[in-house]
């Protein structure tokens, strides 16, 4: 198992030395005894030992792993079905990675949840969907990852789901409150509240309290160019009813805060509007909410990083959906590794400490290959401590291709991984050297 972490994809073959370890792992995969369960439950189990009395966030997301490509020579009813459309065959994957909000750390998930539409479910009307009780529905993956992380985290000093437009659901907000869980959700939907008006018209009838600038990045695809914004921030408290076609038994109206940031003067300007159960009363916790809510993008960066120009598990060859499923949670803790270092960069601190990351041999590594990648002037010495994870981050970097010069972007999660994915080969190579020098 340990090749599959240190491998440049999802392929076994390529993972592996020799026959043995191939036949080996494609045995431990496809093996009925070693379960989904068991697995998810020893990669939360490090995250839970190490949370305790930490404040986190919980990013939490969707997204499907299609193997459409593949349909000719997958197994039929082995771990995989229907996906988005409904046509392709697949599976989906629900997250949570946990960041230590204070240390800006990735810690690692409290919640993996993965599932595969049946082909004969039928459509929403003959099942009437609309009926069923959220526990019936997919959307239940919101409520479920609150409930995991809480277990999970349980020593956690305080815990906050934060989730997209889909999130933003009544049982969401009234169960995870119930369970000491904070919500931080993008509102999707203008509901009700129990003054009788609705949430937008609440905001606008809500002086700003503050506003503040951020740098919005350029596409090159969309032909955006790099610019500032400056945001107008408005919070409210509200207290948001029940929608009418609930049957269930939950409280019929609960108390959280919406807060927004908008920009104005342009046709198409930034507007983020958030729903919370944190409690908001100043200028300076509504600003937190939506910088906790931006860092969203790194569970994105984690599918990113699980599919495409990552490890590329849809190009996996393994013909048994449930052998895939369980590669896809043994390579999501590569996937963390890279993302430690990702999140660790952009922090402001160097409070993150390198033991997280890589060990103590694999440091002494780092150590000879600064020394390589450093360059003559001041603007190319690694500028961080040797402690923290942004020093090491500094190098893999410079092992994926980055120049190390400050005006540049910053490295992402591609040049990350591919830094990695050569520094395994250099420290096996550097072991081999130490293991024979000593004899």
């Amino acid at each position: 198992m340990k090749r599959l972490f240190t491998g440049q994809n999802s392929s076994i073959r390529r993972s592996t030395n020799t026959r043995a370890e191939q036949k080996g792992t494609y045995r431990f995969l496809e093996n009925e005894k070693v379960t989904e369960e068991e697995l998810i439950e020893s990669c939360c189990e490090r995250t839970s030992e190490l949370c305790k009395d930490r404040h986190v966030l919980v990013l939490n997301d969707t997204s499907e792993i299609n193997l459409q490509r593949h349909s000719g020579r997958i197994q039929p009813g082995k771990g995989v079905g229907l996906v988005g459309n409904n046509q392709d065959i697949g599976f989906f994957a629900h997250l949570g990675l946990v960041v230590d909000i204070n240390a800006y750390q990735a810690i690692g998930f409290s919640s993996m949840d993965l599932w595969h539409r049946p082909s004969d479910r039928g459509t929403k009307e003959s099942r009437e969907y609309s009926k069923l009780p959220v526990e019936e529905k997919e959307s239940f993956k919101w409520i479920k990852c609150a409930s995991d992380s809480k277990t999970v985290l349980k020593d956690a000093a305080s815990v906050t789901v934060v989730g997209d437009r889909e999130s933003d659901m009544y049982e969401l907000f009234i169960d995870a409150k119930q369970q000491g869980v904070g919500v931080l959700a993008r509102n999707r939907i203008d509901r009700k509240t129990s003054e009788g008006s609705k949430l937008y018209e609440t905001l606008n009838n809500t002086g700003a309290c503050g506003s503040y600038e951020i740098e919005v990045s350029g596409d090159g695809r969309k032909r955006t160019k790099k610019r500032k914004a400056i945001l107008s921030v408005k919070f409210s408290e509200v207290f948001i009813q029940k929608p009418k076609n609930k049957k269930d038994g939950r409280l019929k109206e609960v108390k959280v805060w919406i807060v927004e940031a908008k920009e104005g003067r342009r046709t198409d300007p930034i507007c983020w509007r958030l729903l919370t159960t944190h409690a908001i009363t100043s200028y300076e916790q509504a600003v937190q909410m939506v910088e906790w809510y931006q860092m969203r993008w790194f569970i994105e960066q984690v599918f990113r990083l699980l599919k495409n120009k990552g490890f590329q598990i849809e190009d996996s060859q393994l013909e048994n959906g449930w052998a895939l499923r369980k590669l896809t949670i043994l390579l999501l803790q590569s996937v963390l590794r890279v993302m430690q270092m990702l999140i660790a960069y952009n922090s402001t601190t160097e409070e993150e400490d390198i033991g997280l990351v890589f060990s103590e041999q694999e440091v002494d590594c780092l150590v000879k290959l600064n020394k390589r990648y450093e360059g003559r002037t001041e603007k190319l010495k690694n500028p961080y401590k040797q402690t923290s994870i942004r020093w090491a981050t500094w190098i893999m970097a410079r092992l994926g291709g980055w120049s190390g010069y400050k005006s540049q972007r910053p490295p992402g999660p591609i040049t990350l991984k591919n830094g990695l994915d050569k520094f395994n080969h250099v420290f096996i190579g550097w072991c081999i050297a130490i293991d024979v020098g000593t004899r």
